[in-house]
């Protein structure tokens, strides 16, 4: 489906899921960049009906805003989820994967995540309680 759908354009894909590891070799590509929450030996940790996200998951959401690239939002996300494992006693560890191909990897800093000026916030207005203070 990616081969069908993307072709030769610079593709991402990334995979949340216990042993994700194992599409590597089926998406790898020149193309191509592809982020997995495991090696393809290695079950994923955070599923738990606490859990909000999976681990992976949530390391890729918290670490996407302050990401410069792919390539840097990987390896972030790789070590978020090492420590995170780490911290909770979680083993064997996940061990998140990154495949960048060879035609993508030059590219790959060309890809660099921009983001619009933050604009002010304005004031809030004061809300009743406020206004009636003030006379």
């Amino acid at each position: 489906m990616v081969d069908r759908t993307c072709g030769q354009r610079p593709t991402v894909v990334v995979i949340s899921a216990c042993f994700s590891g194992v599409f590597v070799p089926a998406l790898a590509g020149p193309n191509r960049m592809v982020l997995t929450a495991a090696r393809p030996d290695r079950s994923s940790f955070g599923c738990g009906e606490s859990d909000k996200y999976p681990y992976f998951d949530d390391c890729f959401l918290q670490s996407a805003p302050q990401a410069t690239d792919f390539a840097h939002l990987g390896r972030t996300v790789q070590g978020c989820v090492a420590a995170r494992e780490a911290k909770e006693g979680m083993k064997p560890p996940s061990e998140p994967q990154i495949y960048v191909g060879p035609a993508l990897r030059p590219m790959l800093p060309l890809y660099a995540f921009t983001r619009p000026p933050r604009r002010p916030r304005r004031p809030s207005r004061p809300d009743e309680t406020d206004a009636l203070s003030r006379l």
